[in-house]
């Protein structure tokens, strides 16, 4: 049986641990009510985006630029797609991590029964770490600071990375993984392909202008560069999404924690009172006993 400094000890750590699940928790809600407003501000910016691309193919026609149009056959006959996997830099969130990890290598075994070659991309420190451990060799990775906001400036300088893959036929398709989310502790692993774009993609209607809309610059140059900026304002969507699932995760799993730890202590404190009623009763009997001593011997 334990000792009542032991439990007391217990009951001190458990204590300690308590105030920093509360800290982890405090500054993931704080990050996750950040997350939610930056999502409403991209999601407004991805509607202009898409409706100026709307309004340049309805006035010029459906043709994508050949930059950035499907690529014609190689002499390597399987198709090289990349997985950009949006995962976290930490972990204390359950399975926001395991569970898509898990996901990407299920979708990178239907594609390769598909005759389709798979390059994983990287974003986040924790999916890398368990891709490597599961024996997945990373194609390209980039580690997003999830202490602050990521701006959108972050996303066009992967999206540039992914274009310069692109263009060198390093890949030919591009799919993203990553945790959609549904609402306040409930999230979905989802896989879109943004590479090659399709029309079908464009939420928005094209704006309404004047029949004598003259567009100054390049036609062609000007459709590859929305079509790039309609790319990135996807993939920051979707990093903001997982952001907001991510610390959903981590708020729930701290709250489970913290409970959980709650109802240890309560038992220890049961215990603890057990065990100290245990030694009061115990000093009286011998405070009796003793008593009992002195007058049979008087």
């Amino acid at each position: 049986m334990q000792s009542i400094n032991e439990i007391q000890n217990r009951l001190q750590g458990m204590e300690d641990i308590k105030h920093l699940l509360r800290s982890v928790r405090a500054m993931s809600a704080i990050r996750w009510r950040r997350a939610k407003q930056h999502l409403e501000i991209a999601q407004e910016y991805a509607s202009h985006v898409d409706a100026q691309l709307s309004t340049i193919f309805a006035k010029t026609g459906p043709a994508i630029p050949a930059s950035i149009s499907p690529k014609p056959a190689q002499t390597n006959p399987k198709p090289i797609v990349g997985l950009i996997t949006l995962t976290s830099d930490r972990g204390l969130c359950g399975s926001f991590n395991t569970g898509l990890v898990s996901k990407a290598i299920h979708v990178t075994e239907i594609l390769d029964r598909k005759d389709k070659q798979v390059r994983i991309i990287s974003l986040g420190g924790y999916g890398e770490r368990l891709f490597r451990n599961a024996g997945y060799e990373i194609f390209f990775s980039e580690q997003i600071p999830s202490q602050q906001a990521v701006s959108f400036v972050n996303m066009r300088k992967i999206i540039a990375h992914i274009r310069a893959f692109y263009e060198s036929r390093a890949i030919d398709e591009l799919n993203i993984l990553y945790n959609q989310f549904n609402y306040f502790g409930s999230y979905t692993p989802k896989s879109v392909q943004i590479l090659p774009p399709t029309l079908e993609d464009l939420q928005a209607q094209p704006i309404t202008v004047d029949e004598d809309l003259r567009v100054m610059s390049d036609t062609g140059e000007l459709k590859t560069f929305l079509l790039w900026e309609h790319l990135a304002a996807r993939l920051y969507l979707a990093y903001i999404e997982s952001t907001i699932s991510e610390h959903s995760a981590r708020l729930q799993t701290m709250d489970s924690a913290i409970s959980n730890l709650e109802e240890r202590a309560a038992d220890l404190e049961i215990q603890y009172h057990s065990i100290r009623q245990e030694k009061i009763t115990q000093d009286v009997l011998e405070v009796q006993s003793n008593i009992r001593e002195r007058k049979k011997k008087m």
